[in-house]
């Protein structure tokens, strides 16, 4: 895999090397980018819409990352019917996966994916979509741009993977005992958003109003206990009368935390989550960064400093990424899960 930056996909047609047919395109929100311009070209272009890209040492709102393949793509046009070749994915060793981050069908897909995969394959990804959170046409092919669907983009090597996040505990546990999809409209028995507000109200010493819930809630992440411990990062990102919309289902009866963020703990998470991603010590070419646009919005100027603390493990080896709605990784041959406000790194 090659990678390069380009401001425009213009600047990316008017070199791209014809020679290599296949190529994904990671594509900043902010790009004047219209999937026309890819169509009917001697090149095949698959890729995602994303909040922002990451190229080195810098993240970007706008242009694109152009990243050369060997293998094609699959795209999964309906992923609330996704129909997977199973005979396929049996074959890939680690793929690359990007959903769209505002599908409600997000974690069956993922589920079904891992269930049709290798159980030895190394999966991680996120979601594309856009700051505005409303559901877009945000995945493509070179036939078409899509919503509710997902693109498979299988790997040459093997990769390796970290996943962090640096949340830490602020109150719990509660459960979460009224739930549709990614609605958490009670826990313990209580309208959410109150739950929610009066902790979140008393930790920051700050009220909400009706426009600065998405500032304030950006802070105060819920967490998910899994059965090993494990804490699933779910990210408030509205409230629709006294019920919670996150990004990512939230299972009922949920075991539940508040969770609260420092800018320290979260880039120290990159960094460890970088060092996960390069144990076994083989010579990396990429490294592929995969991290919450959350994060960004929460670290501000700091969030270079987490670019930093990657680059600084990784070295010489180049890093691509995107700021995504949601990450997708599967840590063990046993389960993939779905996360927010957290970062992940694949190697290769």
């Amino acid at each position: 895999m090659k990678a390069n930056y380009f401001k425009t996909i213009e600047d990316f047609l008017q070199v791209v090397d014809t020679n290599n047919k296949l190529w994904l395109l990671l594509v900043a929100e902010k790009c004047s980018f219209e999937h026309s311009q890819i169509k009917n070209l001697d090149i095949d272009c698959y890729g995602g819409i994303f909040p922002e890209v990451i190229f080195n040492k810098q993240h970007y709102k706008d242009g694109l990352i152009a990243v050369s393949l060997k293998l094609e793509p699959i795209l999964i046009k309906d992923i609330q019917k996704p129909i997977i070749e199973s005979k396929r994915l049996k074959s890939i060793d680690s793929m690359l996966v990007f959903v769209d981050g505002l599908s409600a069908f997000i974690d069956p897909f993922l589920v079904s994916l891992f269930e049709s995969s290798d159980e030895e394959c190394v999966i991680f990804g996120g979601g594309a979509g856009k700051l505005t959170l409303e559901q877009d046409l945000v995945i493509f092919s070179p036939l078409e741009i899509t919503q509710d669907s997902a693109l498979i983009i299988p790997l040459e090597k093997k990769a390796e993977i970290g996943v962090n996040h640096g949340w830490e505990f602020l109150e719990g546990p509660f459960v979460a005992t009224a739930c549709q999809n990614n609605i958490l409209e009670q826990i313990d028995y209580e309208d959410a958003f109150d739950i929610y507000k009066n902790i979140v109200e008393k930790d920051s010493g700050i009220k909400f109003n009706d426009e600065n819930f998405f500032d304030l809630a950006k802070s105060y992440p819920l967490g998910i206990v899994t059965y090993n411990g494990e804490v699933i990062v779910r990210d408030p990102i509205a409230v629709d009368k006294n019920n919670l919309i996150l990004v990512g289902v939230m299972p009922e009866n949920s075991i539940i935390q508040i969770l609260k963020g420092q800018n320290t703990k979260l880039i120290q998470a990159a960094k460890k989550a970088a060092q996960d991603s390069i144990k076994s010590n083989e010579d990396k070419k990429i490294a592929i960064m995969i991290d919450c646009i959350s994060r960004v919005l929460f670290l501000e100027d700091a969030f270079v400093k987490e670019i930093d603390s990657v680059t600084q493990v990784i070295g010489d080896t180049q890093l691509i990424g995107v700021l995504t709605l949601g990450e997708i990784a599967n840590t063990s041959d046993k389960y993939i899960d779905f996360y927010n406000k957290t970062c992940v790194i694949g190697t290769i």
